[in-house]
């Protein structure tokens, strides 16, 4: 394949004009959401100076993915996306705008912090499934996996430029301005959602609600193969906490290094987040995923055993390469599967459930792997979440993919 076939495949979701448009449009938003996240955590530092109100700001940040999961899937099968998306980007707007009056006139306190933290947590449990559900609807299913990969793509190039731009401006200018800047974020996004123009989507028949949370979760029975790719998001994104949360021990206690060397590890896993999404983006079958899910995770599993095991940086580094690479297969092509073979009335339900195993079950999981490092030892914790990682894997890859059924 020559070198503009390769492009053209790799980018074809783009020709969609309002794809394009709302791609174009994510690129300053993601880079805000980096630069706010940022700020939030150094404020809350600042604020409390307290390891645990880290931990609530994240649960507040997570915890209403998890909990509301049920409720936001059969809304937002229900509504409007445009202008499901359109109100939760203003609501997102007022939240911020609060915090940059908070902290511009030095009012803000921790209360404050966490309630506005914990109403952008609801946001976010709206937005996330949302915006999938969004994407499948503009770029239809042909296209689909090419732009979850884009979309992935660029969410990891955010995550290498956002940190370092909301440091920078934190040590400069401190946390307020931070917030500025991610408020400003939202208005491109806010001009393409305002001017778009969709056609209606499919009427749906005259149900309560809870016959629709009672129907998503009947579907997950009648197909089992949808759960199992469930069950590999959850273990996943489980068995990744102690990498991700607990970075800084792993630094300074099990490799004994500073926290530089942490910029570096992350660094490398998100490169390898980028070259799963180059991987995937070159994918133009659905057929080609199927095998993803299972095998990503059982190499996520012997990752995470090999820096149980590793008291040295170097190798440490070696393997944070492949651990963002098998993470981001297993979401990116779980993700594309669930969507592709998912009836269009019932894709808002079943992506809350997919938002809900891979980012709400974040606090419980730390929670978890906070008592087992205090009571195993960090290094063990690893080995062992990365056992339970590839038992899954190999358990869940002799099962047959939804395509196959």
């Amino acid at each position: 394949m020559s070198r503009n076939n390769r492009w053209a495949s790799g980018s074809r979701a783009l020709s969609h004009p309002e794809y394009r448009r709302f791609f174009l449009a994510q690129v300053p938003l993601l880079i805000g959401t980096w630069i706010h996240s940022i700020a939030l955590g150094w404020l809350m530092w600042r604020l409390s100076g307290s390891p645990w109100m880290l931990g609530v700001l994240a649960a507040c940040e997570l915890g209403p993915t998890l909990l509301l999961t049920p409720f936001t899937g059969a809304i937002i099968d229900r509504v409007n996306l445009r202008r499901l998306l359109l109100a939760l980007q203003l609501g997102y707007v007022l939240l911020v705008g609060a915090l940059i009056v908070f902290t511009f006139t030095d009012t803000i306190s921790i209360d404050l912090l966490v309630i506005i933290t914990l109403g952008l947590g609801v946001l976010a449990a709206f937005d996330n499934p949302a915006r999938q559900v969004f994407v499948a609807e503009l770029v239809g299913l042909d296209d689909l996996g090419n732009a979850i990969a884009l979309n992935s793509m660029l969410f990891n190039l955010a995550r290498l430029i956002g940190p370092a731009i909301g440091g920078s401006v934190v040590a400069l200018a401190g946390e307020s301005w931070c917030f500025l800047l991610k408020a400003l974020a939202y208005l491109p996004m806010l001009v393409v959602l305002f001017r778009m123009r969709l056609p209606p989507r499919q009427h749906r028949a005259n149900t309560s609600f809870l016959a629709d949370i009672a129907e998503g979760f009947a579907f997950l029975r009648l197909h089992p193969e949808m759960g199992r790719l469930l069950v590999l998001v959850a273990t996943c994104s489980f068995c990744s906490v102690p990498y991700f949360y607990f970075l800084p021990v792993l630094v300074r206690e099990m490799l004994g290094q500073q926290a530089d060397a942490a910029g570096l590890l992350m660094s490398l896993t998100g490169l390898g987040a980028l070259l799963a999404g180059l991987v995937l983006a070159m994918r133009d079958r659905v057929d080609q995923l199927e095998v993803f899910p299972a095998w990503s995770t059982l190499v996520l599993g012997l990752v995470l055993i090999g820096m149980g095991f590793s008291d040295i940086y170097w190798v440490t580094a070696l393997l944070a390469l492949p651990l963002g690479l098998a993470i981001l297969s297993q979401n990116l092509s779980s993700n594309t599967l669930l969507q592709h073979f998912t009836p269009p009335a019932l894709r808002g339900r079943i992506m809350a459930m997919y938002a809900m195993t891979l980012l709400g079950i974040v606090p419980l999981g730390s929670l978890i792997v906070g008592l087992a490092g205090d009571f195993l030892g960090m290094p063990s914790t690893f080995i062992a979440g990365g056992t339970l990682c590839s038992i899954v894997g190999i358990a869940l890859a002799r099962r047959h993919p939804p395509a196959q059924r």
